[in-house]
């Protein structure tokens, strides 16, 4: 049933306009006369609404709403049927535009809008998991960015839910069957990808991770030219990192996110809270560097603290860092941007803030300059040359550390691709296994057949065979018969005819008998 501009539904739903359309149903713009506030209906039409896997995948995206009870999810405000069978959603009035449309627009996302964004999504995100719903298909297109809401500028809400997995009460009430694949294979986790069996929260990390890697390089880590190319790339192959493709974006930012997309669940963070908390110690730490004499403009209100609600508002105020040049001095700040060695991510990125409650990359910001204290010549001396020996302690130090974690990070990786590609060759070969038994049954089956048809053949022919013999006899008992009645036809006429020459010879000799022998 298509909607006209002024129906109603309840008599309290009048619709306004036609948002967008498609195979499964369509969006409407509405409003509840009631209470007068602008509302988004959407229907399902009524041939998809017959399909139980559709209607199913329809209440879960309403009924993920009402039990997540986040801000940041979309909210579902009504669900019914109408009376031509379709069924119906009535969610908030979003205003904005789709993350995916905001990347298509621009390429590339500065560091603080990925930021900004990024920590709104795991909020949501990490509220949907306690409350023991996984997504299952985050994408671009279902984070949404609501032009302005709760004082903030690109405020972020969660969309569909449609394939989501349940696990409330104990219950699973999970959209697929065991083993099958679903969801948006570029942001596809690559137990996803496979088609395992038990799958957690940590799926959603993963594509919360390529959705915040796509935002800063403008493409995605993986790409195919058909749906099984793209599976088995994100099931084997390793995505470039951050930095390869971003170069200049923060080292420590670069890390967080490619930490978020590692294979192997275990290496990634363990939640999306956890995920969230290391883009904060991140802020913090961006912070710190402005606070020690950095000038690296920032959009205010620019950072959040652990557990605020708040987030960093839109604009491009890292971005400016970013790009700038070491030596060069920031916009209006009338001084310069020390020269620093770039960051090289390692190919395993260790854990974030140890010991420092900081990222990795913001641990070594610069310290405020002190007044020197008038000292004699020689306690000068003595203090720059226990100053460099420190220098060279700290810096042979470091190196150790980074060539040990190193080799640790290339050892356990290696580790890691090796048990994937194992775990790729099982199930090659437990694919094999089935499709092999799969093919000696249809065999059998065809061997079967083969039989059944040539005894039925067999038995065919030995009936027309009995057909024919019964035939032939047939004809041959009738042709005897014949031949007895033939034979008896012509005995009887001649003993006819004897009788007749009997009888005119008699008559003849006048009652005489006549010798007629010779």
């Amino acid at each position: 049933m298509s909607l006209k501009i002024g129906d109603r539904i309840e008599g309290k739903y009048e619709i306004k306009r036609l948002l967008g359309e498609g195979g499964m149903g369509a969006v409407y713009e509405g409003e509840n006369t009631l209470i007068h506030r602008r509302v988004a209906i959407k229907v399902l039409h009524s041939g998809v609404a017959a399909l139980e896997e559709a209607v199913k995948r329809f209440e879960n995206e309403a009924q993920a709403a009402g039990r997540i009870g986040s801000d940041h999810i979309v909210e579902v405000l009504d669900l019914g049927r109408l009376e031509s069978g379709d069924r119906y959603m009535v969610m908030e009035f979003l205003k904005g535009e789709s993350l995916s449309a905001r990347i298509a627009a621009r390429g590339r996302l500065s560091a603080t809008e990925i930021c900004h964004i990024g920590l709104q999504l795991l909020e949501g995100l990490s509220a949907a998991h306690e409350a023991g719903i996984i997504h299952r298909d985050l994408k671009p297109d279902n984070v949404f960015l609501v032009a302005q809401a709760k004082g903030r500028t690109d405020f972020v809400k969660i969309l569909d839910f449609g394939i989501s997995k349940f696990n409330v009460l104990g219950k699973d009430f999970s959209m697929t069957r065991t083993g099958s694949v679903m969801g948006t294979p570029y942001y596809m986790a690559p137990e996803q990808a496979r088609g395992a069996k038990n799958l957690d929260a940590r799926l959603d990390v993963y594509a919360a991770g390529v959705i915040l890697y796509e935002a800063a390089t403008g493409r995605v880590p993986f790409d195919g030219d058909t749906f099984n190319e793209l599976l088995i790339k994100i099931v084997t192959e390793e995505s470039p990192s951050v930095r390869s493709v971003v170069p200049e974006l923060d080292a420590g930012l670069a890390e967080i996110i490619d930490r978020a997309r590692q294979k192997n669940p275990e290496h990634r963070f363990a939640s999306a809270r956890e995920f969230r908390d290391a883009l904060v110690r991140w802020s913090e730490g961006v912070r710190s560097e402005l606070a020690s004499g950095a000038t690296l403009p920032l959009s205010p209100p620019a950072l959040v603290s652990p557990g605020a609600d708040t987030a960093l508002a839109g604009g491009a105020g890292l971005g400016a860092r970013e790009l700038l040049p070491a030596g060069a001095a920031a916009p209006g700040s009338g001084a310069a941007v020390s020269a620093t060695a770039p960051y090289a991510a390692p190919p395993q990125p260790v854990a974030l803030g140890k010991g420092t409650g900081q990222a990795w990359a913001n641990t070594h910001a610069a310290l405020p300059v002190e007044e020197p204290k008038k000292r004699s010549g020689r306690n000068v001396m003595m203090a720059g040359g226990a100053a460099v020996a420190l220098g060279v302690i700290v810096l042979v130090l470091k190196l150790q550390s980074d060539a040990a974690n190193s080799a640790a990070q290339a050892a356990a990786t290696s580790a890691s691709v090796g048990r994937q590609l194992q775990e790729v060759r099982e199930e090659a070969a437990r694919k094999l296994a089935e499709e092999q038994e799969r093919t000696r049954e249809l065999e059998a089956k065809q061997e079967a057949r083969r039989l059944e048809l040539e005894r039925a053949q067999a038995a065919a022919a030995a009936e027309r065979a009995a057909e024919e013999e019964r035939r032939r006899a047939e004809e041959a008992a009738k042709a005897e018969a014949a031949k007895v009645e033939a034979k008896a036809k012509a005995k009887t006429s001649a003993q006819r005819a004897r009788a007749s020459t009997t009888t005119r010879g008699s008559t003849a000799s006048g009652g005489r008998k006549i010798r007629t022998d010779l």
